[in-house]
């Protein structure tokens, strides 16, 4: 029994010893799989954690810091196929589409999927929305192959070759769209269109205010194609396309927007052709603009150029003396003159100035200021008042009332005109100026009629100072883009009206537009009247750049419920009172008489 009990004992321990080993083994399996699991999830986790912080900051524009993330993502597994998708992901944001597919390649080798991550179906169609077409493009491309026969994906591209006006490729994707959903109505909308484009000829790129075409491009060559009436009246704003000389105006400007999109331009085509027509036989400018908003509803700058076949013709536009390809409503810089009176008048009414202390004023063709003789126009004799000054453009007059507020008034109101304030538009328009110091009287006197070497005023500003008397006293900041539309309808860019600044009292501006009324009923604007329209105008006459007098006639009307507010500059044309303001008379009766 001893030796039974005995060995009963060892049977039990040895058996225990087993187990204990047993489950030890099973402990340390278990363990290592833990382990070995947990590294790869880990390992996953953390490429996974640098994809997704990567994908944040392409979003946000970083793509240094995002291209950071994704070389961390390398670093810890240098074959994983969605690092390689993100590296795709990031240039095609970017832009830089050889480099996107380059990456996306290299996915594809390694048999990438689509990811939540990377979700290029989606991606594709966000830059459709933002009318970014080539990149577009490659997401569509990319997808299509890691996920063959997806109906949006199809769809996707088809919309991306139509945007960038591969018209043929376009039709032939949206077929392929419809052997997957034949009935499909979106698809079938866009598949006509692309058809009937193929049958113009034509992709419609910009439009004026009306819808009325103002570029095209020809589907097989991508050049350029202006509508026979836009051509020459809008050739300073559509600008011109040459592939040896280059681009400017809207075609430079807006060229990442350039086919594939809807370009609506706040000009109305039916005023720029009026404008034209008016300043057919005379160098310089007209701008018109709606005050109530900014929009420019016109700007014509002459001498005019031909954008058709420019290539042939680029040398003789280039070198003529004149300047051809100038956008002298936005870019040229002239003395302003008499129209800047405007802006002395509305100083002194709000510096509550008592008009005792300046009139009458006697004018007898000059007055000596500091030694110098400072020269009027013509021998008013006595001006009796503001009114009459401003009916008579007497600088003698207007010298004593920027003597009387002084240097730094002047230049306020200038300044809340708009002047030394850099204009941002879609196309370059230069800073209209005045000087902020002054070295004596003289030049105080200069700068109460809008004289000197430093006063300077593009058309763009001149329509600026009428429109913003027009506003009530509110000057709003001038655009000529209305907005962009994708090529599936959607706005891609929206112009609001924008308030530029609170330049006068309503009141003052009230006073200004009289004055004004009256400069054309009685003064020197009487060439501008026109019977059963009531115009508030201001003439203005300054020192040419070259040889000669530049002539400008500002105004707006109807002077009760203003439509219009127009700037008109003739260069070297003589006195605003005979060359401009009739002028104004023309374009009134053209765009106003019903």
């Amino acid at each position: 029994m001893a030796i039974m009990k005995k060995y009963t004992l060892f049977s039990n321990k040895t058996r225990r010893n087993r187990t204990i080993q047993a489950v030890l083994a099973v402990i340390v399996i278990i363990t290592g799989i833990t382990f070995g699991v947990r590294a790869i999830f880990y390992k996953s986790f953390k490429i996974s954690g640098h994809l997704k912080t990567a994908k944040t900051f392409v979003l946000k524009g970083n793509y240094d810091a995002g291209l950071g993330e994704l070389n961390k993502a390398l670093a810890i597994d240098s074959e994983h196929a969605l690092t390689y998708d993100g590296m795709g992901y990031l240039y095609a944001h970017k832009g830089e589409i050889e480099k996107a597919k380059e990456f996306y390649s290299k996915a594809e080798e390694k048999k990438v999927t689509n990811s939540r991550i990377f979700d290029h179906r989606n991606t594709g169609f966000d830059f459709i929305s933002k009318g970014k077409y080539s990149s577009a493009f490659v997401e569509f491309e990319h997808f299509n192959k890691i996920k063959e026969r997806d109906l949006k994906g199809v769809f996707g591209m088809a919309l991306a070759y139509h945007g960038m006006g591969k018209i043929k490729e376009a039709i032939d994707t949206y077929e392929d769209a419809l052997n997957i959903s034949p009935k499909n109505a979106q698809i079938l909308s866009y598949f006509e269109k692309a058809k009937m484009e193929r049958e113009a000829g034509s992709i419609l790129c910009v439009l004026d205010r009306n819808g009325q075409p103002l570029l095209k491009k020809d589907i097989k060559t991508g050049r350029s194609v202006y509508p026979s009436e836009s051509a020459t009246a809008c050739d300073k704003i559509i600008g011109m396309n040459s592939e040896e000389f280059g681009k400017f105006g809207i075609e430079y400007a807006l060229k990442d927007y350039i086919p594939g999109n809807e370009i609506v331009l706040t000009l109305d085509l039916n005023l720029q052709k009026a404008a034209t027509s008016v300043l057919y036989d005379q160098m310089g400018s007209i701008v018109i603009l709606k005050p109530q908003t900014g929009e420019i509803l016109a700007a014509v700058s002459h001498p005019k150029f031909n954008p058709v076949g420019i290539d042939k013709k680029f040398g003789s536009y280039k070198y003529n003396a004149n300047k051809v390809f100038l956008n002298r409503a936005f870019d040229m810089l002239y003395e302003p003159g008499s129209i800047c009176k405007l802006i002395t008048a509305s100083a002194v009414l709000e510096s509550n100035a008592d008009m005792k202390d300046i009139f009458p004023v006697q004018c007898k063709g000059s007055v000596v200021i500091d030694r110098q003789t400072f020269w009027c126009w013509e021998k008013h004799g006595k001006v009796k008042d503001l009114q009459q000054a401003v009916n008579q453009s007497c600088n003698v007059a207007f010298a004593a009332i920027g003597s009387h507020i002084g240097n730094d008034k002047l230049v306020d109101y200038a300044c809340r005109f708009g002047f030394n304030l850099p204009l941002e538009m879609q196309l370059p328009a230069a800073t209209s100026t005045i000087g902020i110091e002054t070295e004596n009287k003289f030049e105080t006197a200069e700068k109460a009629n809008g004289l000197g070497k430093n006063y300077k005023i593009t058309p763009l500003q001149a329509a600026m100072l009428a429109a913003t008397i027009a506003n009530n006293g509110v000057c709003m900041k001038p655009y000529i883009v209305k907005e962009i539309k994708n090529i599936k309808g959607g706005v891609i860019y929206k112009n609001n009206p924008v308030v530029l600044k609170n330049t006068l009292k309503k009141e003052t501006a009230e006073t200004i537009k009289k004055l004004m009324i009256d400069a054309v009923e009685h003064g020197l604007g009487k060439k501008a009247k026109v019977e059963g329209i009531a115009i508030a105008g201001k003439t203005g006459t300054a020192r040419s750049s070259k040889r000669g007098l530049d002539g400008w006639f500002i105004f707006f009307a109807p002077a009760e419920k203003p439509e219009i507010a127009v700037a008109i500059v003739c260069e070297i044309g003589g006195k605003g009172m005979d060359v401009a303001a009739p002028k104004a008379k023309q374009l009134v009766l053209q765009i106003l008489r019903k």
